[in-house]
């Protein structure tokens, strides 16, 4: 059989292998968060803002942005429909309610004239996705949110290198979250990050990450409800070195995608999700919409790409339609990508006669499904 094409994986090189080495030899005792504060003053720089707290995933960094800025049981926060669920169960960990809305068929990323609409007097913050790498249109998002009074969530998990008008990702809104999980295009395992430009958001932040610690009357002492979300020293060194080498590794995603595109964007029923005019996206996830097949034929083309030894992945289920969340909006773009969108592999040991294998068989399983 021919070599697994893996939907996603890194790129580990001689780098890693040495920061990890040190971190496992030398950091403890009084080195012991020498990597974690290293990490995040260079995320912190890379992206432009002031603050960053590195965390053991990305979904408790959301969850982290949530309560640091107060949300509880009496608000409505507008997210995306289009994500992995954390995106939104961080807004429900702190009470507050998920009003889902729907995208942007170009982008996949939330639709800023469906973020107008679903705003009522309960609304106190917006939970944005810049959808597999691309940027979402944060000029009309930053001034619905100044026009309403609302508070702006970045979930910029598989974002990290993509720009919008000039400027990355992650330093637009009041607090942002990338994320270093296995399948991303910089990984420590698990881990993620939290950035912010305001100091109070982040020094809540800080206690609540650590258990709500503050020693203020004893050792160990506590003065809210935490918890235990820092990132260890050695997850953060291979955090650090993938993060040093992030042009790299962008350079890399946005090869794959353009071996993708000039094989597909002319054939019809296929809709290649390309970076808009201003934005740069990191292409983490190179995706497509099978225009003129039901969600019967996608899976079915999958269950093929798969026999071949191709691990691509559908479209994510509108979360509106979990048990846990109320459904207000049928949100019919996030359907449709739902039913028939596809992303494709992009691995970074991929080739580009990988990515002819992958569209080759794809064309194939198009004419007969």
């Amino acid at each position: 059989m021919k070599k697994r094409i893996s939907f996603a994986g890194p790129s580990i090189t001689e780098k890693e292998l040495s920061y990890v080495l040190d971190a496992a030899k030398n950091g403890w005792y009084e080195h012991y968060d020498d990597y974690t504060k290293r990490l995040e003053r260079t995320f912190a720089d890379y992206i432009g803002v002031r603050y960053a707290l590195a965390t053991h995933c990305c979904t408790q960094a959301l969850h982290l942005a949530a309560a640091a800025l107060g949300l509880d049981e009496n608000d409505e926060v507008i997210v995306t429909d289009f994500s992995w669920v954390a995106t939104a169960y961080a807004v429900a960990y702190t009470g507050a309610k998920c009003v889902f809305v729907d995208i942007d068929p170009e982008t996949w990323t939330i639709d800023p004239a469906c973020i107008r609409k679903a705003i009522t007097k309960k609304t106190k913050a917006v939970m944005l996705v810049h959808t597999f790498g691309h940027p979402a249109d944060m000029d009309e998002i930053m001034k619905i949110a100044r026009e309403y009074g609302l508070f702006v969530i970045e979930d910029a998990a598989p974002a990290v290198g993509a720009e919008y008008k000039g400027r990355r990702v992650g330093s637009f809104g009041d607090v942002s979250c990338f994320s270093f999980q296995g399948a991303k295009m910089t990984v420590s395992g698990e881990g993620g990050i939290l950035l912010t430009d305001n100091e109070e958001v982040y020094r809540r932040a800080c206690l609540l990450a650590s258990m709500g610690r503050t020693d203020s009357k004893s050792v160990f002492w506590s003065d809210a409800l935490g918890y235990q979300y820092t990132m260890g020293n050695l997850a953060a060194s291979l955090a650090l070195a993938q993060l040093e080498r992030v042009d790299e590794l962008m350079d890399k995603k946005r090869e794959l995608f353009d071996g993708y595109d000039k094989r597909l964007k002319d054939i019809p029923g296929i809709r290649m999700i390309r970076e808009k005019e201003g934005c740069k996206s990191n292409y983490c996830y190179p995706s497509i919409l099978l225009e003129n097949k039901t969600q019967e034929q996608r899976d079915a083309i999958l269950a093929g790409l798969k026999a071949c030894n191709i691990h691509a992945r559908p479209g994510f289920p509108r979360m509106s339609r979990f048990p846990v969340f109320e459904q207000r909006f049928e949100n019919p773009v996030a359907a449709s990508v739902e039913q028939k969108g596809v992303s494709l592999p992009s691995a970074a040991n991929l080739t580009d006669e990988d990515v002819g294998f992958v569209c080759e068989t794809l064309l194939s399983l198009l004419k007969t499904v």
